[in-house]
């Protein structure tokens, strides 16, 4: 803290998750990165650089699709009370039985079917899916 490399933004009124504030090492650190990536991507690749706004209206986010499907369904493990989220606790399970050595060809490419379209599953298409490869 003394040195303030980065901190949680707006933390005298309890800090907002995912958002920083950077102290002087933190800017620099953050300057050297960003002049790095210009120097290979703009000048050694001849990429062009563009600057967009970090900022996104609602009614873009809603047309896009991200307000009404954008949901990450969440699973709590009762012994821990660890929470995860449920398409990557079903991905990781189905790309390990994927390489067991007993998996069939046959379920193996059930199971790729199922990891190709896990974007687009829903909550009961996601627990079924659970509970069908647990």
């Amino acid at each position: 803290k003394r040195r303030f490399f980065y901190g949680a933004a707006f933390s005298v009124y309890g800090g907002v998750a995912g958002l920083y504030d950077l102290g002087p090492a933190g800017c620099a650190l953050k300057a050297n990165m960003v002049n790095f990536w210009r120097n290979h991507f703009v000048v050694e690749e001849n990429m062009l650089e563009v600057e967009c706004t970090m900022l996104t209206p609602e009614y873009v986010l809603k047309a896009s699709g991200h307000v009404d499907r954008f949901t990450d369904f969440m699973v709590k493990d009762v012994k821990t009370g660890e929470c995860y989220r449920a398409d990557h606790l079903l991905e990781g399970h189905l790309e390990k039985a994927i390489e067991a050595k007993g998996c069939s060809a046959e379920k193996k490419a059930e199971m790729e079917a199922v990891l190709r379209q896990i974007d687009n599953y829903g909550l009961d298409e996601i627990g079924g899916f659970i509970k069908k490869y647990e």
